[in-house]
């Protein structure tokens, strides 16, 4: 991907101007020159501009980014909204690549707002320098340490796992909850009013960026609904493409109007767009979030049939229920492995699909045949046990209780291409027990219906791009 590439440019820029830095120690954008020297940024390479002050962090400031000496690759604007043009014509004449415009108050507040996002927009398009925003704090690109917006870096495991989303509060937020949803995040770009670059301009970029995995989409309304079918088409060619919109009431419209100026039309439309355009939608956020770690993490599905594997009876019912609601198949397994199983279990033990072991302690043998059983396509694992019961044996021997009650490590790797994803319930020192007696082989999800959510989902996008490469 060329460096000249100008949403490249926002991720790795070389220079950066921050036009409106501010020296109080608190407010919108004031922490940010500290922030950006704190995450390594050269001082030779961070400009600050203000026409009312000399000095920042020790930076001089300049009154205007045309004084800046040298060459900008991205400039953060924070200044008022009605000042923006302005500034904008003056990133033109300084020929300034990118542009991250994080002030608010354009046309999610009225007409004389809209008026000025529109000016923005055409002075954008006429001089060929690229804008994202108004309303948004930018990008954050976590493997290479750069963000527009003041975020804790180092708290955030990166990963291939990158996020568009319409909002900027979302996108801070988000990185913030990443750490303990155990997300592992490539890029964030927040494109809040969208005057310039917009949903479809992140896909194509995202879509040919060797490092992003999966891609996550927070919407509000699609600017361009053929620009995104076309552009969400391409992109899913090449990966996976989840969305989720909010704007499906008239209550959430009006919500999204007056927090981005977007305009969300009717929801039957919108998933007829994600199906033609092989996007997958999901209906709440932990829903999103459990689905990306899914495609990032496993192989997808060969086939609709799901083994699950519970020592829980009601979790076991819980995720066949939603499989099937999701078209999942609920087959028995081998009558080999059936023989195997009831030649050691306990009358009482239901010898089906879900495979419900309960305190039988054959949880690890139903692994074991689970992911090599000939029947199975995927597996869904929910390790359930009392935490006063288990804690004691696993203060005294953890890895052989892993080994015997579980999973052995070497069957994970020599069942690689099986999809297997795991919810563990209960108590949060067991759950943690449990994501590392499995490992980041198979991704914890929230919730077994979550799981079973997350299964249907990537069988649904093989079969989409299967039919279209084929």
């Amino acid at each position: 991907m060329s460096e000249r590439d100008p949403i490249d440019l926002l991720y790795q820029p070389r220079s950066i101007a921050i036009i409106g830095a501010k020296k109080r120690a608190f407010g919108f954008g004031a922490g940010l020159p500290r922030f950006l020297l704190d995450i390594g940024v050269d001082p030779d390479r961070l400009h600050l501009v203000n026409p009312k002050e000399k000095e920042i962090d020790g930076l001089p400031v300049y009154p205007t980014v045309k004084e800046v000496p040298g060459d900008v690759d991205l400039a953060i604007v924070i200044v008022p909204a009605l000042a923006v043009p302005r500034v904008i014509g003056n990133c033109i004449e300084k020929r300034v690549k990118v542009v991250n415009v994080q002030s608010a108050g354009f046309a999610e507040v009225g007409a004389e707002g809209a008026k000025a996002q529109e000016e923005m927009g055409r002075l954008a398009r006429e001089a060929g320098i690229r804008i994202i925003g108004p309303n948004c704090v930018g990008v954050v690109n976590v493997p290479g340490r750069f963000a527009t917006c003041e975020v804790d870096l180092d708290a955030i495991r990166p990963g291939g796992i990158s996020v568009v989303a319409q909002s900027g509060v979302f996108g801070n937020v988000l990185m913030d909850w990443a750490p303990s949803q155990d997300i592992a995040l490539g890029k964030l770009a927040t494109i809040g009013n969208r005057a310039d670059i917009d949903e479809s301009d992140m896909l194509d970029y995202l879509g040919k960026d060797p490092a992003t995995r999966v891609i996550v989409m927070y919407l509000e309304g699609v600017k361009d609904g053929r620009r995104f079918i076309e552009a969400a088409r391409r992109t899913s060619l090449e990966k996976p493409v989840l969305v989720y919109k909010s704007g499906e009431t008239e209550a959430g419209k009006k919500a999204t109007l007056s927090h981005t100026g977007s305009l969300s039309g009717p929801d039957a439309i919108f998933d007829g767009v994600c199906r033609q355009a092989g996007v997958i939608r999901a209906r709440d956020l932990l829903e999103l979030f459990d689905m990306a770690r899914a495609f990032e993490a496993c192989p997808l599905p060969k086939g609709r049939r799901a083994l699950v594997v519970t020592g829980s009876g009601s979790q076991g019912a819980m995720a066949a229920d939603r499989l099937v609601q999701c078209g999942m198949e609920l087959p028995e397994m081998t009558a080999e492995s059936v023989a195997e199983l009831r030649s050691q279990a306990p009358d009482w033990m239901n010898v089906g699909n879900p495979l419900d072991i309960g305190p039988s302690g054959l949880f690890a043998l139903g692994m074991k045949l689970a992911m090599t059983d000939s029947h199975i396509d995927a597996v869904i694992a929910v390790p359930i046990a009392p935490w006063k019961v288990i804690k004691p044996a696993l203060e005294m021997r953890t890895e052989e209780v892993s080994r015997q009650m579980y999973v052995a490590p070497a069957l994970l790797d020599e069942a690689a291409e099986r999809t297997l994803l795991i919810a563990p319930m209960g108590h949060p020192d067991w759950v943690k027990t449990v994501k590392r007696f499995f490992g980041p082989r198979a991704p914890a999800m929230a919730t077994p219906q979550n799981a079973a959510r997350a299964l249907a989902a990537m069988c649904e996008y093989r079969e989409w791009r299967e039919v279209r490469t084929t």
